[in-house]
């Protein structure tokens, strides 16, 4: 197995850049490519600029998966000076690490002990296909070390811990058998929820998955892509959820209800899959919204009225809330007040 990295989007001193993180340091992958380059006498075979953007990668996956074992491998060889170039975690601030997906996919009630939790209906994967929702882009997407900032639409704000796939290769009518191929990477994701503004009674429509999911900054994400290689297998995952250092979630992909060549095949059978594009898997047990009750299926209801009782733990002003991925890393948000 080759050197783990994982890649990101930062800032420092106001100035935005790729970095790829080797043994907990990070590194401009612009500069520390060419300082490889130039050490091994290598030509530059990539795009002939080197202001490169996640999305740049992940266009050319295929290619830069290919180089940066070594690039990797380089940044840490005894004499490599990369002081230019390299960051502790702490100098820099964490941006969504695709600035910015042309579309996120969102499954909803993918897990077997959340969709319980939640009084859903049971699932069957022999007769349903994978639910999904869309969540926003630019202002829904924050980072880690960001602020969610409550809506003044809603008063039952709710966190959704997540493991996310990342496509790398454009995607149409995918077999499940070969979605992987399609993958070039996961991230942590929180699903942040409007639990209120889910189901509008005696209207056209139940549900309003838009003012439920959509509003800006309920999409944290990252900090870090870690490469699908480094993950070889899906199956059980560990995902853990703090919420102001209390553990309120902590389940595995081996709950999942639809697996993710399973949603990767659906979601390209409907619309074509781009590099940079995000399906997020699901949730597991242990949503705020349902803290402290145990229903059986077919009984949400019973949550909304717990909820609107006042009896379930969410978010407000001030708590921060964490998502944490074995192999991944730690996507960690602070909560602040509507801005009305």
């Amino acid at each position: 197995m080759s050197l783990i990295y994982r890649l990101a989007t930062v800032s420092h001193r106001s100035r935005e850049f790729l970095a790829i993180e080797v043994n907990g340091t990070l590194y401009e992958l612009a500069l520390g490519y060419e300082a490889f380059k130039a050490a091994k006498g290598r030509h530059d075979f990539f795009k002939a600029r080197h202001n490169y953007t996640m999305l740049d990668l992940l266009e050319e996956w295929d290619l830069f998966d290919a180089v940066l074992d070594e690039v990797a491998s380089f940044l840490v060889e005894p004499g490599t000076d990369s002081r230019a170039y390299a960051y502790a975690e702490n100098e820099v601030s964490f941006l969504p690490p695709i600035h910015y997906p042309d579309k996120v996919l969102n499954a909803g009630s993918n897990f077997y002990d959340h969709s319980k939790e939640m009084g859903a209906a049971p699932p069957d994967t022999t007769t349903q296909e994978p639910y999904f929702f869309y969540k926003g882009r630019k202002d829904t997407l924050i980072g880690h070390g960001d602020n969610i900032r409550l809506t003044p639409r809603s008063g039952y704000v709710d966190w959704e811990a997540e493991l996310a796939v990342v496509i790398g290769r454009k995607a149409k009518r995918v077999d499940r058998k070969d979605a992987y191929n399609y993958i070039a990477g996961y991230t942590c994701y929180n699903d942040v929820s409007a639990r209120d503004r889910m189901r509008r009674s005696n209207e056209t429509f139940d549900y309003d998955w838009f003012s439920n999911k959509g509003n800006d900054t309920f999409g944290p994400i990252g900090p870090y892509i870690l490469p699908r290689k480094f993950m070889p297998d899906t199956s059980d995952i560990n995902i853990k959820c703090t919420h102001n250092g209390d553990v309120v979630q902590s389940f595995s992909t081996k709950d999942i209800i639809f697996d993710i060549p399973r949603l990767v095949e659906t979601a390209s059978s409907v619309t074509t899959l781009n590099p940079g594009d995000v399906i997020a898997c699901g949730t597991g047990a242990g949503a705020g919204m349902a803290h402290g009750i145990k229903v059986g299926w077919n009984e949400m209801h019973k949550v909304f009225e717990h909820m609107y009782a006042g009896k379930a733990r969410l978010l407000n002003a001030g708590d921060t809330i964490a998502v944490e991925i074995e192999g991944i890393g730690r996507l960690q948000n602070q909560v602040l007040p509507s801005s009305n």
